[in-house]
């Protein structure tokens, strides 16, 4: 029995990356994905992908740093499948800077993508979850969530803030049989790392206890399992899967 059988999926930033690996997972297990991301080539690539095994899968354009898009995303799920039970907030992007070096631009951009996204895209599919009986958002956040990072002010205050807006959904929204639960990935290769040079990466695989970088199936698996049924007594928690960084 597929885990994700006939259930509707909405998947943020799934062009590429840790998103692309989490909705052909999802399809593979059963899932109608909507893969909704600002890169409209990414976007059809990874429905390409998906169609390829026999999933199904649709591509929306979507911003959703903009409360009208994240809408939009839920009304497109209701239109085409008549449903919603799965969100995973997934979007994420990073300033290098400490707070004496981040502009307000900058801030504004990192918290509006990484926070603000989720409280949108959230705000809208809970409605459309509690009035198919329940439903389930899985948060994206990082280990940055858990620790402090050197000159990465901006992106761990907003995604130790996912972890919070995580938290207090699960409660708010229990009584609608919806479980809200937050994944804390470590460092993954993914596109943006692949284009690092190995000698410039090598320093930060000592920092977890596996010594290397995770595969972005490696952490798509977790939020499956987040997902699935087999996750029906787990809200409100964090779950880790940097390769032990943050019990070092």
């Amino acid at each position: 029995m597929k885990r994700l059988k006939d259930k509707i999926a909405i998947i943020t930033g799934a062009g590429m990356g840790l998103g692309e690996s989490i909705a052909i997972l999802f399809a593979s297990e059963g899932a109608k994905v909507i893969i909704a991301d600002i890169n409209k080539n990414a976007g059809e690539e990874t429905v390409a992908r998906i169609k390829e095994f026999g999933g199904e899968a649709i591509f929306v354009l979507a911003d959703v740093q903009k409360e009208i898009d994240a809408e939009m995303i839920t009304h497109v799920a209701n239109e085409q499948f008549g449903r919603l039970d799965i969100l995973v907030n997934n979007v994420g992007v990073q300033v290098n800077k400490t707070v004496i070096e981040t502009t307000e631009k900058e801030w504004d951009y990192v918290l509006n993508t990484n926070l603000k996204s989720m409280f949108f895209c959230s705000k809208y599919a809970i409605p459309q979850m509690v009035n198919t009986g329940g439903g389930n958002i899985i948060c994206v956040s990082s280990l940055s969530g858990l620790v402090g990072n050197s000159k990465q002010a901006s992106y761990n205050v907003s995604k130790h803030g996912v972890i919070g807006l995580t938290r207090c959904m699960a409660i708010d929204h229990a009584s609608d049989n919806i479980r809200v639960n937050a994944i804390c990935p470590g460092s993954m290769n993914t596109p943006l790392t692949q284009s690092i040079p190995q000698e410039k990466l090598e320093p930060y695989y000592n920092l977890n206890v596996q010594k290397r970088f995770a595969k972005p199936i490696e952490v798509a698996r977790a939020v499956l399992f987040l997902a699935s049924d087999e996750a029906s007594f787990v809200t409100g928690s964090v779950m880790v899967a940097d390769a032990g960084y943050t019990t070092m």
